[in-house]
C-alpha cells in the first residue's frame, strides 16, 4: 500500500542545489525545473537571479539568530541555576559561581551554530526568516571551510561594536561583502523574479547559480 498520494522522496535541483519533493514542477528558489535545471518560466520572458543583500536586512536577520541564541542561553543558565540550587551549590551566602565558563559555552555555541548552519543548510533560522542565503561567489554550494573561515572572522567584522567594520566593508564592496566574505570568497544572496532581459544589464549585483543556465538568456553576471 503507498503512503499518500505524493512521494516523500527528495531531489536535488540541477540548478541550485536546494532539496525539493520529487514531483516538484519548480524549484522554489530558482524557479527552475528540478529535474533538468531548466528555467521553469513559460516563454522564457522572466527568470530568477541570485542578488547579494545589503546590510539592512542582514542585521536583521543576525538579530533573529541572536534572540533565538540568547533565548537558548538563558533557558539552559536558569536550568542550571535551579539544578545547583538544589543541589545545594549556593548555600554561602555571598559566593556565586564565575559567569566565564557560561560565555564561553554561549561562544562555542554560537560558533557552531553559525559554522554549521550555514556550511550544512546554507543558512542560520534567522536568514532563513527572510529567505537569505550564503553561497560561494561563484555561486555554489559554502561547504565546512569556507563556512569556517567565514564565521571565525565574524570577530573581526564586529569591532569596535555592532559590526561596524563588517556594515561598513558591505557599503564598500560591489558584492556587499563583509571581511568574512571576502577571505572565505562568499556572498549572502537572496532570489528575485526578473525580466529576462535586464539579467544581463542590471546594476544589482549577483551570482550565478551552479546549474544550467535558462536558453537565450545566459548566465548571471556579478
Amino acid at each position: 500500500m503507498s503512503g499518500g498520494p505524493l512521494s516523500a522522496e527528495t531531489i536535488a535541483c540541477a540548478r541550485c542545489g536546494r532539496r525539493v519533493t520529487a514531483e516538484a514542477p519548480r524549484c522554489p528558489e530558482c524557479g527552475a525545473d528540478p529535474r533538468t535545471g531548466l528555467s521553469g518560466f513559460r516563454d522564457g520572458a522572466r527568470d530568477r537571479v541570485r542578488v547579494c543583500e545589503g546590510v539592512g536586512v542582514r542585521l536583521v536577520a543576525l538579530a533573529v539568530d541572536f534572540v533565538i541564541l540568547s533565548a537558548v542561553f538563558l533557558g539552559i543558565g536558569l536550568l542550571v541555576y535551579l539544578v545547583l540550587v538544589g543541589a545545594g551549590e549556593f548555600a554561602v551566602v555571598g559566593e556565586e559561581p564565575p559567569s566565564w565558563p557560561l560565555w564561553i559555552i554561549f561562544s562555542a555555541a554560537a560558533f557552531l551554530y553559525f559554522w554549521i548552519g550555514e556550511a550544512r543548510f546554507t543558512q542560520t533560522l534567522g536568514k532563513r526568516f527572510f529567505d537569505l542565503r550564503v553561497v560561494r561567489t561563484d555561486g555554489g554550494r559554502v561547504g565546512y571551510g569556507a563556512a569556517f573561515v567565514r564565521t571565525l572572522l565574524r570577530v573581526v567584522d564586529w569591532l569596535p561594536a555592532a559590526y561596524l567594520v563588517g556594515a561598513t566593508l558591505v557599503w564598500l564592496t560591489p558584492r556587499r561583502q563583509r571581511l568574512g566574505d571576502l577571505a572565505a570568497r562568499t556572498v549572502v544572496v537572496r532570489s528575485r523574479t526578473m525580466a529576462a532581459d535586464e539579467i544581463g544589464t542590471s546594476a544589482l549585483p549577483t551570482v550565478p547559480w551552479p546549474g544550467p543556465a535558462p536558453a537565450g538568456t545566459g548566465r548571471d553576471h556579478a
